[in-house]
């Protein structure tokens, strides 16, 4: 018998077969997402539901890196909303626990709000585009139809499984209306457990300290409506891995009417939208500063600076506004209200999620100033800023330089506040602790701070609050006692 001299022709012929047969097979991110189609009742039960209404109570949630729940800050409202998915029409009922309500529409690209006022007197406002980008959000993600604009992205594709509380989930990604997003399916039942996306949400107030971030819906509760479709009635949204809001659908209806006159906007409201409110919302300032007096700034509310101070021939920011081109701003301001003076430090006085202006001291490499209860988000709010900022956090009371002079910064801890940041400018007798002034309840450590100053030989004749950059204080404990 012959014998074989080598294995090499065969094993060469066999190896591809053999490797096939070893390889795992890419799983069909369409397949997938049709699994799930088909687990929520369908593509045909979910295309036709062109309307919902939903009767909500949503609960929601400062966003706040902190552990302590006080830093939630809750409030609850209700709504009614009402959603016109093929016109891009949104309805929005509020009532705002205990007392308030607003009715807020956008028709696809404009908003506008009724305003009801506690004596019962209604008003028309605009809406800002802060609400366009919320119903573009609204739609790409809501439970009935982000599955279906997942599967006709043309980038969708599968991604590895992932384990969660011990359950395999499937996991595809895609972008829909610019929104680059994972879902994720659970293995067990084959429905939609979450979907996590990236947003820049730089135009909402409150967003915008985060800038681009990471959401995360997730849904729960899943029931039947009118069609045969599953709905998810408990929808718990996530933002930079902190609990948002938390929305329980009391009543749902699919194809609900939805009559053209529900969506109305005042063609007056229209006019003042396009105006006025297709920039961010910390961008309502007026085009000045007011300078209360040469040495002090005020600026209004939705800007996020509590206020300026000159010292040493330069400013100093109690707080660092809502964004970042909110600083920049605020600094263009000053120098056209002041010429010849800038903004030289920076100073986060409350652990609060304000302050994304933080990011505009990095990149310009000035000195910032933070309170010690305030260091984990402002660490989450510069991120990839350049690592030449100078981000101190103060532990110790210590005075901090400002061009020629100095500031006095002192570590408070308070009620609901803990690790907040007191501000004191000798050269102006002036005295900012925002946790502090106009509350009653703390008057004895307002007492107690001015009274450890006045040991050191500093008096305070001035003091900022809330409502004025600089007014006259009275101690309520005489000198001396």
């Amino acid at each position: 018998m012959r014998r074989l001299r080598s294995f090499r022709p065969l094993v060469l012929l066999l190896l591809p077969g053999a490797l096939a047969a070893q390889a795992p097979r890419r799983p069909d991110p369409k397949a997938i997402v049709d699994s799930a189609i088909a687990a929520q009742g369908g593509e045909a039960a979910l295309r036709a539901i062109r309307t919902i209404r939903m009767d909500v109570v949503t609960q929601w949630l400062r966003t706040n890196l902190g552990e302590h729940p006080f830093a939630d800050a809750p409030s609850y409202e209700r709504n009614v909303e009402l959603r016109d998915y093929a016109a891009n029409l949104w309805r929005n009922t509020r009532t705002f626990l205990p007392a308030g309500a607003a009715v807020d529409i956008v028709r696809d690209t404009v908003g506008g709000r009724a305003l009801t006022a506690p004596n019962g007197a209604v008003s028309l406002t605009t809406l800002n585009l802060a609400y366009v980008d919320e119903r573009r959000e609204l739609w790409a993600f809501a439970p009935e139809r982000t599955l279906l604009l997942a599967r006709e992205a043309a980038d969708l594709r599968a991604l590895p499984d992932t384990v969660i509380d011990g359950v395999r989930h499937a996991r595809v990604a895609a972008t829909v209306d610019g929104f680059p997003a994972t879902w994720a399916i659970r293995r067990t039942d084959g429905l939609l457990a979450m979907v996590r996306f990236r947003a820049d949400e730089d135009n909402d107030f409150g967003l915008a300290p985060w800038g681009v971030q990471e959401v995360e819906t997730w849904f729960s509760g899943w029931a039947p409506v009118a069609g045969g479709a599953l709905v998810a009635r408990q929808r718990d949204v996530r933002r930079v891995g902190r609990p948002y809001k938390r929305m329980t659908l009391l009543a749902v209806t699919a194809n609900a009417p939805a009559p053209a006159d529900s969506f109305a906007i005042a063609d007056s409201i229209v006019t003042r939208y396009v105006a006025s409110e297709r920039k961010p919302m910390w961008d309502a300032a007026p085009d000045s500063a007011t300078l209360v007096t040469p040495d002090f700034a005020a600026f209004v509310p939705w800007v996020g600076v509590g206020a300026a101070v000159r010292v040493g021939g330069q400013w100093a920011l109690i707080e660092t506004g809502q964004a970042e081109g909110a600083a920049a701003k605020v600094a263009a301001m000053l120098r056209r209200a002041a010429p010849g003076t800038r903004v030289a430090l920076g100073i986060v006085t409350l652990p609060t999620p304000g302050n994304g202006g933080v990011r505009w001291f990095a990149h310009e490499r000035l000195p910032l100033v933070v309170a010690p209860g305030a260091a984990r988000n402002v660490r989450a709010m510069l991120g990839a800023a350049p690592a030449t900022a100078r981000a101190t956090t103060v532990t110790t009371a210590r005075w901090v330089r400002v061009g020629a002079d100095s500031l006095w910064v002192e570590p408070l801890d308070l009620p609901d506040v803990p690790g907040a940041l007191a501000v004191y400018a000798p050269t102006h007798r002036w005295l900012d602790a925002a946790p502090l002034v106009g509350r009653p309840a703390l008057r004895p450590q307002l007492d107690a701070l001015v009274a450890r100053l006045a040991a050191r030989g500093l008096a305070v004749e001035w003091v900022g609050t809330a409502r004025a950059v600089r007014t006259p204080f009275t101690a309520s404990v005489p000198p001396g006692r």
